[in-house]
């Protein structure tokens, strides 16, 4: 059987097949959407019970101190690998759901199926998210669509508002970092990586590096009072 052809259309109408294979169509329809209510459902079902369980419950540290919880560290650096076999996104977005459904307290953003409530999540701000979830639900708008509406919330308020820094949130994020390039296996793959690296390679990093050294003097400079 060959691939039936589409009819000219609006850019947002979906391609039109023949009367033969409407129920073959349905029947996908159906199932897909079968599979992402599990998928979905799994992916809420896992988010909560690592805030519960491994942040102890407490939203503010599964958003803002993660690197400063052990067990977290330790899954973060299994994801992806044979061990767990999610990447560190599904990790981050499981979690941040789970803790922006504890402190949101608004229905509309509660009954939002989990894959428009990512697409929600780079707006940061917890009333924002919560204004938009009434937005994309009273507009019925699609995961396209809701991705297209962050994208201009996101253009018209300029750059996303930023989490004020802190002593603490920097010390959160430099051991975060630490823990990412400072064990030793990370050096030994960095030693293979430094033979392998080009002239260029290795002046751009010496750059970065210098950058970051120049960053960490006067760092300490500042934390001596």
């Amino acid at each position: 059987m060959g691939i039936p052809r589409t009819l000219a259309r609006r850019a947002d109408t979906p391609p039109t097949v023949s009367k033969a294979l409407a129920p073959l169509l349905a029947e996908a329809l159906r199932r897909g959407e079968a599979a992402r209510n599990v998928m979905e459902d799994a992916l809420v079902d896992y988010g909560r019970w690592i805030l519960v369980n491994i942040f102890g419950d407490d939203a503010s540290a599964a958003l803002d101190a993660k690197s400063e919880n052990p067990l977290w560290v330790a899954l973060l650096a299994r994801a992806g690998g044979p061990t767990l076999r999610i990447s560190r996104k599904v990790l981050y977005v499981a979690v941040e759901i789970a803790a922006r459904d504890k402190r949101i307290n608004d229905d509309i953003w509660r009954g939002l199926e989990p894959g428009r409530k990512e697409l929600l999540l780079p707006l940061s701000d917890e009333s924002k998210m919560r204004k938009a979830a009434k937005h994309v639900v009273e507009m019925k708008l699609s995961q396209d669509k809701t991705r297209e509406y962050v994208a201009e919330l996101r253009a018209v308020g300029g750059e996303e508002p930023r989490a004020r820094m802190t002593v603490k949130r920097l010390a959160s994020r430099a051991r975060s970092f630490h823990t990412l390039v400072g064990s030793a296996a990370a050096m030994r793959s960095m030693k293979k990586a430094a033979t392998e690296a080009s002239d260029a390679e290795k002046a751009a990093l010496r750059k970065e590096l210098d950058a970051i050294t120049s960053w960490l003097l006067e760092t300490r400079k500042l934390l001596k009072g």
